[in-house]
């Protein structure tokens, strides 16, 4: 009885295996849409500009459309019989709200939709700068006015400081910068930087100061 039931577990194991081996090579569906014979994934969900892949079950060839300017479709690829893949493309989102499109996936007479949710992407942008132009050799005030899905970290020249900001606004920084008495015009860079990856850079001129006798 023992080798006999060595025998039946290997034959076992031997007629599994095509069936293993089978199930890999298949392409991988999201959540079915519907009962019928269109599949796809309900949801898609985007965090920042970037792109991603969904595959469609499909008895022909699906078409896209999106329903939004911002989310682009790509073209419509077999990966196997009755299996399509599409890329989805979407802008970067500075609105700083999360926004949502859908898009109608239509094969034959049947159509789903796939809801796509973008997070919005960081963003650091200045508006607008006050002295425009050089700088003033004896020293002064720079404000900076800003537009940025948060308060940025800045990376300041030795010779500009970050003045007082805690009476100032949302949307501006005030800098302090001293007198120019190198004898010779200066350049600084002034970086703000916010979340990950939105940075903004401001090149700032100082003429040189007056040498006193």
């Amino acid at each position: 009885m023992r080798l006999k039931d060595i025998v039946l577990v290997g034959l076992l194991s031997l007629v599994s295996i095509p069936f293993a081996s089978c199930g890999h090579d298949q392409p991988v569906i999201d959540n079915s849409w519907n009962s019928g014979t269109l599949a796809v994934t309900k949801e898609v969900v985007f965090e920042g500009s970037n792109t991603q892949s969904i595959n469609i079950k499909a008895t022909t060839k699906p078409s896209l459309e999106s329903d939004a300017a911002w989310l682009k479709t790509g073209e419509v690829k077999k990966l196997t019989t009755g299996i399509y893949t599409v890329e989805l493309n979407a802008e970067a989102n500075v609105t700083g709200e999360t926004r949502i499109a859908k898009v109608t996936v239509t094969a034959g007479k049947e159509t789903a939709v796939v809801t796509v949710t973008q997070i919005p992407s960081d963003v650091m942008e200045i508006i607008s700068v006050d002295p425009q132009g050089t700088l003033d050799p004896d020293g002064g005030t720079l404000t900076i006015s800003y537009r940025a899905t948060g308060k940025p970290v800045t990376n300041l020249p030795e010779w500009i400081k970050l003045a007082d900001t805690r009476s100032l606004d949302d949307g501006v920084l005030s800098f302090v910068y001293s007198a120019n008495n190198t004898g010779k015009e200066r350049v600084g860079i002034i970086v703000f930087a916010v979340g990950k990856g939105a940075v903004a850079n401001l090149t700032v001129t100082q003429a040189p100061g007056t040498s006193k006798q």
